[in-house]
């Protein structure tokens, strides 16, 4: 029986946890991004960092406006020109602290809740800026007025792939073209026909030269001649 009753009192303080606790950025997600102060400005920080009373969320009011919640694990903020503010809060009991703000001055106020009859009871303290500045990183923006988280970083692209041995030998031993210049308004040379050598006559055949038989030395020798041949020498 006491077992289920303290899982069961875990789960209802983790719900309120939760439920009760602020959802916006982180300190350390904005700081970068909050606005500037001007010449006669202060700035004041109200953060609650326990969760003691955690159900219990009153609102804050600074000179008569409401400028936020008493939320456990939160923060917010407001920018006044200098001068004297009072910040107060109320449940069955009411608290309140007064700030002074000086130019370009930063003051951090730490709200709790206090044990309280019915309820719980309020409460405020005037930090110094070392223990302020300490304890606001981890909480989460609670206010009202509109802050950015940081962009987060830009994936570095990936390096490109080295060029192919193949590819680097074929664009160094590439040779280039070289064209031809040619003048706007140059004319076109004339064309010359060459007309092709003629070809040299053949040779004429040589005329057969009749060859007379040793066997008939006198075969074709006039009749004439060959009487004279024959007559006896005188």
């Amino acid at each position: 029986m006491r077992r289920w009753f303290g899982g069961f009192l875990l789960a209802v303080l983790s719900a309120c946890l939760f439920g009760c606790s602020a959802t916006g950025p982180r300190f350390s997600e904005v700081s970068q991004n909050l606005p500037s102060l001007g010449e006669n400005e202060g700035r004041i920080y109200f953060y609650r960092d326990s969760i003691v009373g955690m159900a219990v969320q009153p609102e804050v009011v600074v000179n008569g406006q409401v400028v936020g919640k008493s939320q456990p694990g939160s923060f917010f903020f407001i920018d006044r020109p200098t001068g004297t503010y009072r910040a107060t809060a109320q449940t069955e009991a009411e608290g309140s602290i007064d700030i002074v703000l000086r130019p370009k001055q930063t003051a951090y106020v730490r709200m709790s809740i206090g044990i309280g009859f019915f309820v719980g009871r309020p409460g405020f303290a005037r930090v110094g800026e070392t223990e302020g500045r300490s304890a606001l990183p981890p909480l989460a923006y609670g206010g009202t007025v509109p802050v950015s988280a940081k962009a987060a970083s830009a994936t570095p692209a990936a390096p490109s792939p080295p060029a192919t041995p193949t590819a680097a030998a074929a664009t160094a031993t590439a040779t280039p073209v070289r064209q031809a210049a040619v003048a706007p308004n140059a004319q076109a040379p004339a064309t010359v026909t060459v007309q092709p050598a003629a070809a040299p006559a053949p040779n004429p055949l040589p005329v057969p030269i009749p060859v007379t038989s040793e066997a008939t030395p006198f075969a074709r020798t006039p009749v004439n001649d060959l009487r004279l041949l024959l007559q006896p020498t005188r």
